[in-house]
Order: C-alpha cells, then sequence, then structure tokens
C-alpha cells in the first residue's frame, strides 16, 4: 500500500492501532495472547499496512517505519494466537496462511527477526521449540516494542 494524502487519516488510525497494541504489550510485558483484540479492524489490517510506503508529503506526518514494524508485530501476535489456540493444527488455518505467505513473500522484511519465528512455527506443533520460539517473540519484544517506546519517549519537545 503507498500511502497519498487522501490516506493520511486512514494511516493516522493505523498508527493509533499500533500505538495501542505497543500499549498491550507492554502492560504484559511481551507477546502473549489476545492482544489484537483491542484494535478495530476497520482501522487497521495488518498484512495491509506491512509493506507500506508514504507519498514523500507526508514524511512528518505518516511514520511508514512504525506502520511496517507494527504490523508485523500485530501479525506476530494473531500468529501467536494461532499456535496457542489451534496447536496442531494451527498451519490448516488461511489466517496462519496468509501470514506464511506474506514473510513468502518477503513483506515480513520491516522485522527481520520474524523469520526466524516463521522458521519455527513452519515446523509444525510436534517440532516446534516452544522455549526457542517464545525467545525469539520476545527479543522481538524488546527490540521493537519497547525500543520504540523509549524513542518516542525521548522525543525532542
Amino acid at each position: 500500500m503507498h500511502i497519498t494524502p487522501d490516506l493520511f487519516p486512514a494511516a493516522n488510525r493505523a498508527m493509533a492501532s499500533v500505538l495501542l497494541l505497543y500499549y498491550h504489550l507492554l502492560r504484559e510485558g511481551g507477546i502473549t495472547n489476545d492482544q489484537t483484540v483491542y484494535l478495530d479492524p476497520a482501522h487497521f489490517d495488518a498484512l495491509e499496512y506491512v509493506d507500506v510506503t508514504v507519498d514523500a508529503s507526508g514524511a512528518g506526518e505518516i511514520d511508514a517505519s512504525l506502520l511496517r514494524e507494527g504490523s508485523v508485530v500485530c501479525l506476530l501476535c494473531d500468529l501467536d494466537d494461532m499456535v496457542s489456540e489451534h496447536e496442531d493444527n494451527y498451519l490448516q488455518w488461511p489466517f496462519t496462511q496468509a501470514i506464511l505467505q506474506a514473510h513468502a513473500q518477503g513483506r515480513l522484511a520491516a522485522v527481520p527477526e520474524a523469520a526466524l519465528v516463521i522458521g519455527e512455527v513452519e515446523r509444525g506443533m510436534a517440532h516446534l521449540d516452544m522455549a526457542r520460539y517464545r525467545a525469539l517473540l520476545q527479543g522481538i519484544y524488546e527490540k521493537y516494542v519497547v525500543g520504540r517506546w523509549q524513542a518516542l519517549g525521548r522525543l525532542p519537545a
């Protein structure tokens, strides 16, 4: 998706959704379950924003990297829900397949570490190294969620 001036209001709502997701992730200390339930799908579809670009006129208004990274984090949250809730058959669900396809197309590149998570998930529940999987998610949380929140706190007044 390319954000042009007519899409700035929608992109601002999407950024608000990412920040709301980050708030809940921070409250819980990591990627756990059901954290994307707070997001309104009418305002934010992570698959739509995962490789977003922004018209030059919106460079100061729309944070494309926040949208791209937040989209990947959101998808990883949803993927974690799929793994947790559907255990042995999570790979059969269309939404899981959509995330895996986005990865295969290189669309999750904003968070390179997501490839390691996908690599674990693709192995299936019987071969999933849950300790490694959780550690990878925690590392992504620390780098992208905590790191972004801290960076926002250091913005000049």
